[in-house]
């Protein structure tokens, strides 16, 4: 009652503070649906998370519109809200119905069904997300990061992964004054480094970093976030946390994990380059990065410098913005004899470095000129004087010395004979985050029969340098160069030969023994030239594009998957831009997704954007690119299409251990498949895979397995469907193991393994063998399951599969947990924290798992305050990330802890919300643990089985 009022009330306040109407009408409307709660409903405390919501809402709505004018709110918050007023008159009709024929049979309450109300409940959950983004992402810090209160009150923390400061630059001149300047300002505010590129902004940084006050000051918490090795136009609000979040150590790219991880002591952050992410992909994401910073830095315990050459920072902190000029004479002249201690006149390089207006880093390219050219100080001077009317003006009669020195060295007299090729090359360079291929050279530039003087010309002038078997550029120097060629007195670079090498090497990527290797080295650049055309393409061309852009997404998922910068372009295309029908269908892919493309267009690009996101276990996401691709299939009368996202989607809750939803969300592919008689032989039996899984899930076995035989018989029929016939198996394996028959489980599993093997698919056997090893675990061969585990992880670290790198690591640390070796798994998490932070991206079930494994060793070791502590973060996690399984896991555990600690009436509680958490699911209770022996507790926990049985008490 006391959470029913206050909520009304929050809600009537935000209504009179919000400038739109239809936000008024919304909060309204809740406030109304409330009120008959409190005053009507028998059922009160069903209602909990309802009303939990409406609070969040309020306080969301009140967030995204207060104190601006209507023209200033987000679209997509005014469509959200127009949505949720529809939805919530729906809500308003059902309870005021309910009201009425409680009156009308003269009974004084009403209640509402318990599903009814979780749908309510998920659907809230859904526009909470559209109104406010970062309500659905406040979560606790990482295990790694988070501080717990232990039984004697000390508090510990893991072990810190964060990046240590960058040293002192050896080569540092003339700058000791302005460095003084900046620690003293650094004291009562945050600076800004303002200067042009080259002028060295991030050597002051990184000196300012290790000047001893600051060092004392700030001890550890001193961190360097680079930008300078990313291109601006991947720089997305998610990418631009992931680098700060990488710096701190945290495994989650959250803004909230960031903020809590600052807040906790004084700390000195130093974003080096941010024009790249002031020029953002999108306006909308070069906004909110703005206000991110405000945010970070409003922080009592941030200090915050920033290095930029735009003066376009801040409007809402306090900051001091520091020139940085040039060198003094004394110091230009330190720094270039330092590289090349020509012999001569003083007052001859004094004069040739004062003709670069001592411009850092063109004092820097200019003696290594001199240097790889062996000039004498007669050479370089008249090789200067024949080139210096090209030097570039900057305004204020201040020269341009970073161009005057690519001028010098591009029109140097080993060059002049190449005419514009140089600049060419350089301009695809600039352009290319990756830089050039050396086994590409030709293929790029069919029209340059001397390209390969050309790299090797700029590599001799430090222009240019090989990295990996690739021709790229000092960052400095691509950002002039690109600017250069994409400014409005120039073209722009031609990418005809760039785009038909790419795109010619990415369809015939699957005829290729080295196309997983080749995508690996080439993702960046494809990302973005994919991304440019997608923005730039005409829309007669656009189906060629989104050809590629399906090919690559689907490539980058089974060779490299990682997050990628390409929502916003496709989401951003036509919801009909006149797809066309391939020449041959993509693979399938193995559990828990499935999928084909059928022709190629916007709804395709979503969809393997959805498989994308499940392969990285960014479920929530995926769940919701499926559901968006689904609309525009249907919008296209693809039901075929339609249906498999439905079926994706399936596969996709029941990993979350939302069976009964699964099972509905199947059914109403079917519905669409039996309706417009697109269930072909194939269809059904790919269907039947989801199925047989949710069936699994809730302990339906027999008929899983008749379901399964004849399923595997379709696809070992069928050809070119093996990653169906491997998760085939892999469900027989399953069924066969819950049903303690490990003969017939290891009989499929090895089956799988072997297909797997033959496909050369490493994170199939990585599969293969961790279920293998559960096979082991059942049967007591602990030492076995431990060697297949660490072949699994072997198989998949490095990035090829985070998820499955890290479920190798957790299945061996609940193994030693049930060993008694709780330090040994201990040690593994901890391998679990580092494997996540350095590859993991932004998987959103991982972080629950690890700490429900986490949390079960501390349990098992009795040390139940920390594990305690530890299952409680885990349910919040979930709860979060609706991911079930393990909410009910750890609410179960609770108990046991409250049941070992005398507690009986607090086990109670716990016991039952966790079979609350079942009966939502569309479980029964004694499946809890299928599929996860490694999830287990021990049989000595007997309370969850004596609640079932109705006698903890007595017991």
């Amino acid at each position: 009652m006391v959470a029913l009022t206050n909520a009304i009330g929050a809600l009537d306040l935000a209504k009179d503070i919000v400038p739109l109407e239809v936000a008024k009408s919304v909060l309204s409307t809740l406030s109304t649906i409330l009120t008959v709660i409190k005053n009507t409903m028998q059922n009160k405390d069903d209602y909990a998370e309802v009303v939990s919501r409406c609070n969040k809402i309020a306080k969301s709505i009140e967030r995204s519109t207060r104190g601006k004018l209507e023209t200033e709110i987000d679209p997509t918050v005014t469509q959200a809200l127009s949505e949720l007023q529809r939805f919530v008159d729906d809500i308003e009709k059902t309870v005021k119905a309910k009201e009425q024929r409680a009156v009308t049979n003269r009974a004084f309450s009403a209640s509402m069904d318990r599903e009814s109300i979780a749908k309510w409940k998920d659907q809230l959950d859904y526009f909470l997300r559209m109104c406010d983004h970062e309500v659905i992402m406040d979560m606790r810090m990482e295990i790694g990061d988070m501080a717990r209160t232990l039984k004697g009150g000390a508090v510990v923390q893991f072990e810190s992964d964060c990046e240590p400061p960058p040293p002192r630059p050896s080569m540092f001149f003339g700058r000791d004054g302005l460095v003084r300047k900046v620690v003293e300002c650094l004291n009562t505010q945050h600076v800004v480094l303002v200067g042009p590129g080259g002028i060295g902004k991030s050597s002051m940084a990184k000196a300012i970093l290790n000047e001893h006050a600051v060092v004392a000051r700030f001890k550890d918490r001193r961190f360097f976030v680079r930008f300078d090795d990313i291109n601006a136009s991947q720089v997305t609000q998610t990418t631009f946390i992931g680098r700060i979040a990488g710096v701190l150590g945290l495994r989650s790219n959250l803004l909230s994990s960031v903020k809590r991880s600052l807040a906790t002591s004084d700390a000195f952050v130093v974003l080096d380059n941010a024009e790249t992410f002031q020029d953002a992909a999108s306006d909308d994401d070069s906004s909110r990065i703005a206000e991110i910073i405000d945010e970070l830095g409003s922080l009592p315990s941030v200090t915050m410098m920033v290095t930029t050459r735009n003066r376009r920072v801040s409007t809402n902190l306090r900051y001091t913005t520091i020139d940085v000029p040039a060198l003094e004479a004394n110091a230009a002249r330190q720094a270039f004899m330092e590289i090349y201690p020509v012999d001569g006149s003083q007052a001859i390089v004094d004069r040739l470095l004062s003709a670069l207006d001592f411009h850092a880093l063109s004092i820097n390219l200019l003696a290594h000129v001199a240097k790889e050219n062996q000039w004498t100080l007669e050479e370089l001077m008249r090789s200067w004087g024949e080139q210096q009317t090209h030097l570039l003006h900057i305004g204020n009669g201040k020269l341009r010395s970073l161009s005057a020195t690519i001028e010098l060295s591009l029109t140097s007299s080993s060059m002049t004979q190449l005419g514009n090729d140089a600049r060419r090359v350089m301009g695809v360079a600039a352009s290319l985050p990756q830089g050039i291929s050396e086994n590409a050279l030709k293929d790029c530039f069919p029209d340059i029969p001397n390209i390969r003087p050309v790299v090797d010309t700029l590599c001799r002038l430090s222009l240019m340098y090989r990295k990996l078997g690739a021709y790229t550029m000092l960052s400095p120097i691509r950002m002039h160069i690109s600017g250069t060629h994409q400014g409005s007195d120039t073209p722009s670079v031609d990418l005809t030969h760039i785009r038909r090498y790419y795109y010619t090497q990415l369809a015939d990527i699957s005829n290729r023994d080295d196309g997983g290797a080749w995508i690996s080295t080439e993702d960046a650049n494809l990302e973005w030239l994919i991304a440019h055309d997608l923005l730039r393409t005409t829309c007669e061309d656009m189906a060629a594009v989104c050809c590629a852009c399906y090919h690559f997404i689907d490539r980058l998922r089974l060779h490299k998957p990682r997050p990628i910068a390409l929502h916003s372009a496709i989401l951003g295309l036509p919801d009909s831009n006149g797809s066309t029908k391939p020449s041959n269908t993509p693979e399938a892919v193995p559990r828990p997704h499935l999928g084909q493309a059928l022709s190629y267009g916007k709804a395709h690009c979503i969809l393997v954007l959805g498989l994308l996101a499940a392969v990285l276990t960014n479920v929530t996401e995926s769940i919701e690119l499926y559901a968006a691709a689904k609309q525009l299939f249907l919008l296209d009368r693809d039901h075929n299409m339609a249906a498999m996202c439905l079926e994706n989607i399936a596969a996709q809750y029941t990993y979350l251990g939302k069976v009964a939803d699964a099972e509905t969300t199947l059914q109403e592919a079917l519905t669409i498949r039996r309706k417009y008689r697109v269930l072909s032989p194939f269809g059904e039996a790919s269907i039947n895979l989801p199925l047989g899984n949710a069936l699994i899930c809730r302990g339906r076995l027999q008929e899983a397995l008749v379901l399964l035989e004849s399923t595997r018989e379709y696809f070992e029929r069928s050809r070119n469907h093996a990653r169906y016939l491997s998760w085939a198996m892999w469900l027989q394996g399953e069924v066969e193991l819950s049903s303690r028959n490990c003969l017939a489980a290891r009989q499929h599993l090895e089956a799988q393994l072997s297909l797997n093997i033959r496909m050369n698919d490493d994170v199939g056997q990585s599969k293969s063998l961790i279920d293998l090893s559960t096979v082991e675990v059942v049967e007591g061969n602990f030492a076995e399951a431990h060697k297949l585990l660490q072949d699994a992880f072997m198989l998949v670290t490095g990035g090829k599969n985070t998820h499955l790198a890290c479920g190798a690591l957790w299945h061996r640390a609940a193994l030693a947990s049930d060993e008694g070796d709780f330090n040994f798994s201990r040690d593994l998490l901890r391998c679990v924290r580092v494997e996540h932070a350095t590859f993991g991206g932004r998987s959103d079930i991982a972080i629950p798992i690890a700490t429900y494994i986490s949390a079960r060793n501390e349990l098992f070791a009795e040390d139940y305050q920390t594990a305690r502590d530890l299952f409680s973060s885990a349910v919040e996690y979930c709860e979060e990330q609706s991911a079930m399984w393990f909410q009910a896991r750890s609410t179960r555990a609770l108990g046991e802890i409250s049941l070992l600690e005398k507690d009986v009436t607090g086990a109670e509680v716990w016991f039952a919300k966790t079979q609350t958490l079942c009966d939502n699911m569309g479980i029964h209770p004694d499946f809890l643990y299928i599929n996860a022996c490694h999830c287990k507790l021990k049989e000595s926990h007997e309370g969850w089985n004596l609640f079932l049985e109705g006698r903890p008490r007595s017991s």
